[in-house]
């Protein structure tokens, strides 16, 4: 039940992103302070076509290991060592797993997106560490790649290939998000490129 529970969640939410851009034909981007913006396309395409990246803030590269997986890893030797269980697919080559490995400590769900054949998303969600819990992982890791983007509940951290976002939930939980840009970008792509013509 556990795997079903965030699976569906996991689902929901990359559904929720990715889609949104397919049936309103919007454009999301994020700012160098990690603001995320929305720029309506419309039949005619965006205006602005150069959409901004943001801006890289990490004083050195962010790691891209977690739990035996690495950002831009093969989806064939993960589905052949059956260390997931596939949740859904979204028919833009974008696979979502509920990882059934073993977790980290503290973490309770991990969950991934191969986008054409390749990791493009590693999400892991804990329960809450506490009243001091949410201050000492945002202090580490602002030690680790220096200072953050974003607001109180939510952390970016971005060297031009790999974007980590640390997300306060309201209960308390956790949210760590690991994001290949490459493959996201690419994803992001085909789902727009599968967009009816009117």
């Amino acid at each position: 039940m556990r795997f079903t529970i965030f699976g569906l969640v996991l689902f929901a939410i990359l559904l929720y992103f990715y889609s949104s851009l397919a049936f309103t034909q919007v454009t999301q981007w994020r700012d160098e302070k990690g603001t995320v913006h929305l720029e309506a396309t419309g039949p005619k395409g965006p205006r602005n076509t150069n959409s901004p990246q943001p801006k890289p803030n990490a004083l050195r590269p962010i790691e891209r290991n977690f739990a035996n997986l690495r950002l831009g890893d093969d989806e064939s030797p993960f589905t052949a060592a059956k260390k997931g269980v596939r949740i859904g697919n979204n028919g833009y080559d974008g696979n979502f797993y509920s990882y059934s490995g073993a977790l980290p400590e503290g973490a309770t769900n991990l969950g991934v997106l191969f986008s054409t054949g390749r990791l493009a998303l590693i999400m892991i969600e804990y329960l809450d560490f506490g009243s001091g819990g949410w201050e000492q992982l945002v202090k580490e890791t602002t030690k680790n790649y220096g200072p953050a983007s974003g607001d109180t509940r939510s952390m970016v951290w971005n060297d031009g290939m790999t974007l980590l976002t640390l997300q306060h939930e309201s209960s308390g939980n956790i949210t760590v998000t690991l994001e290949d840009f490459a493959a996201m970008s690419k994803y992001s792509e085909q789902a727009r490129a599968a967009l009816p013509k009117f």
